[in-house]
């Protein structure tokens, strides 16, 4: 074999090589947290959370499994000396792929109607701050879990897959002075009393 011809088939698979992967790249699921950087901030006492958009682009079937604030390694469940986290994510039975499914969702945080990815409760007498992620795990089925025809035994591809994102939860100084327009206003209502008192 001629060294032209060896050059050729190797740049052929090269070419392949990074095609498969640039494929392989494009399929990965991705985690967006609402805010952005993932940084929440909250009095002692108060309760936060996190809103999400999760993609999907493969041609798999994602379904979200739970989710945890973590610091450090990931444990079951993880555990941090600021507060409790409760996952949302998980109770919702999420799936994300090809039609007949979505293949992305944006969710915004409602603790009321337990939406989002999850909720922070910040301990009572709690300061400072914790950096960590947001761990979100999922399983990946080559059919519809929604189908009739799904079998978990036979279609599923992987399970306890892990896509993490940077969270963080701030104690934020609850300010016992009047705002300024609150202020104007206070002192706008003394002054109206004072006027009033000195009429005769």
């Amino acid at each position: 074999m001629s060294s032209k011809m060896i050059r050729t088939a190797a740049l052929a698979v090269l070419f392949m090589l990074s095609f498969s992967l640039r494929v392989f790249a494009d399929t990965i699921p991705t985690l967006t947290l609402d805010p952005p950087n993932g940084a929440l901030t909250g009095p002692a006492g108060s309760t936060v959370g996190w809103g999400f958009t999760l993609a999907n682009p493969g041609n798999d079937f994602l379904v979200v499994s739970g989710s945890d604030f973590c610091v450090g390694i990931i444990t079951s469940p993880c555990s941090n000396a600021l507060g409790t986290y409760t996952d949302f994510a998980g109770q919702q039975f999420f799936v994300f792929g090809p039609a007949p499914e979505d293949a992305s969702l944006t969710q915004a945080f409602d603790n009321t109607l337990q939406l989002g990815m999850g909720s922070f409760l910040i301990n009572p007498g709690a300061t400072g701050s914790v950096n960590g992620f947001i761990a979100l795990s999922y399983d990946l089925f080559s059919v519809d879990p929604n189908s009739l025809d799904f079998n978990p035994d036979t279609d599923t591809i992987s399970n306890g897959n892990i896509l993490t994102a940077p969270a963080s939860v701030t104690v934020g100084a609850v300010s016992s002075a009047p705002e300024p327009p609150a202020l104007a206003l206070l002192l706008g209502a003394l002054g109206a009393l004072l006027f009033l008192r000195k009429r005769p």
